[in-house]
């Protein structure tokens, strides 16, 4: 599904913004084309009215000054005495003129006025306009000039292959930028929609993990409990109706206990944890955990001790309900994983840069680097607690939500790594034990 989706998104997103990216290189070409033609009309109006000014103030045209006039601005030159070609022309005629005797016929009858015989009695006149021959455009003016008796018309053509050849290098390469630029974007997109999917990907595949783990765990007292009611139906001693009785409370407990935990994960991934935030000491809320678990600890052969500084605590604004909720799956984790004799540590350290430490720390195996994300995962638990009944591998899960719901941070490392700042930590056996250290904002 995920492959057909990001399939559909890639050429989305690709065809989107190809659409966009052709009609405003469109525009641009438009604009740049017209630019173009403009420019170089102009520099046609320029260069001719530089001939046609030296030919009125010439007394005589030499070939010498005609050759170099076509040369120098591409202009084909034609000039007529009295209505009579000049020497030039037919000095210079070839095969290339006499294809052009009809293109230079067609400008004078497109001319709006007799260049040869007109007796308006002006001095000069000419007009220009645009002329197409076959595949070849030119600009075309034509025109006269009148000194005392004598009439000097004109036909000039300005041939236009060059500017044709610059608009197609523009078409052509705007045609490759934009080709070049599709074949980029759509490799983007594929590897952009590719990351964006990826975290959906994900959370899918830990929805369907969270299902058929929840699932699994709810089976198990489901079990138990239909096993126990055939029991007690087919069985009459009271001993025995007594202890199947108790076992069903307490797997229903442990499922209302599980169903609590799902439901409260559930509604933070959908909504938010909703917090009672109010001005906590924190110093007290260990202590009240501490007393709490005192006398668990010690019925399990375990020394729990608390560590707090000597200096005041500033207030944290939490809610204590939810602080406590924390520590109490701290220590309840800590209590079923300290071994016999071994030493468990509530401690909290000074205030610093805004923030507040605080964290439990138990003796032990310490926690396989390859392990420390995956345990605050959804049912996630180490191989040698899967057979333990009482975890569910959401403790730590909901202690990542309440504390992220807190803008707070938790991880877990080892003791040693806090043993210059928190003196009971030296006490620890040298690179052994677990630490789950939190910060919370003042």
């Amino acid at each position: 599904m995920f492959d057909k989706l990001h399939r559909q998104l890639t050429i989305f997103c690709t065809a989107t913004i190809g659409t966009i990216l052709v009609v405003l290189s469109l525009l641009c070409l438009f604009y740049a084309r017209q630019s173009i033609i403009q420019t170089d009309r102009s520099s046609f109006q320029k260069q001719l009215n530089t001939i046609l000014t030296s030919l009125q103030s010439q007394e005589y045209i030499s070939h010498q000054w005609l050759n170099q006039m076509q040369n120098e601005y591409r202009f084909s030159i034609y000039l007529y005495d009295n209505g009579e070609p000049l020497y030039y022309e037919q000095l210079h005629e070839d095969a290339s003129n006499k294809r052009q005797a009809s293109l230079r016929e067609k400008a004078i009858r497109k001319s709006q006025v007799d260049i040869f015989y007109d007796n308006s009695g002006e001095s000069a006149y000419h007009e220009e306009f645009s002329l197409r021959e076959n595949s070849h455009s030119y600009y075309t003016s034509v025109g006269y000039l009148t000194q005392n008796t004598d009439r000097l018309s004109f036909v000039i053509f300005y041939d236009l292959s060059h500017l044709q050849h610059n608009l197609y290098s523009l078409y052509v390469l705007i045609l490759a930028a934009d080709v070049i630029t599709l074949i980029i974007l759509s490799v983007f997109s594929w590897h952009f929609t590719r990351r964006v999917l990826l975290p959906v990907e994900t959370s899918r595949q830990k929805q369907q993990e969270f299902i058929a783990a929840a699932s699994h765990e709810l089976r198990s007292p489901l079990t138990v409990i239909l096993s126990g009611m055939e029991t007690l139906d087919k069985t009459q001693s009271p001993e025995q109706r007594h202890h199947f009785c108790c076992l069903m409370q307490e797997e229903g407990r442990r499922m209302q206990h599980l169903i609590s935990d799902m439901l409260l994960l559930a509604n933070a991934d959908a909504h938010g944890m909703k917090l009672h935030l109010q001005e906590t000491s924190l110093d007290e809320l260990l202590l009240d955990s501490f007393e709490k678990y005192e006398s668990i600890a010690l019925s399990r052969k375990l020394s729990l001790r608390i560590s707090l500084p000597e200096e005041d605590i500033p207030f944290c604004r939490t809610d204590p309900e939810r602080i406590h909720q924390l520590l109490s799956i701290l220590l309840d984790n800590a209590v079923s994983y300290t071994p016999e004799n071994g030493t468990i540590l509530l401690f909290l350290m000074p205030a610093r840069s805004h923030r507040i430490t605080f964290g439990v720390a138990n003796t032990g195996s310490s926690i396989p680097d390859g392990e420390k994300e995956r345990i605050f995962d959804r049912f996630y638990r180490a191989e040698k607690s899967h057979t333990d009944h009482e975890h569910f591998g959401l403790g730590l899960c909901m202690a990542k939500e309440i504390i992220r719901a807190h803008h707070g941070s938790i991880r877990v490392t080892e003791p040693e790594v806090l043993a210059s700042d928190v003196t009971e930590l030296q006490k620890f056996p040298v690179e052994t034990g677990t630490l789950f250290l939190m910060e919370l904002p003042l």
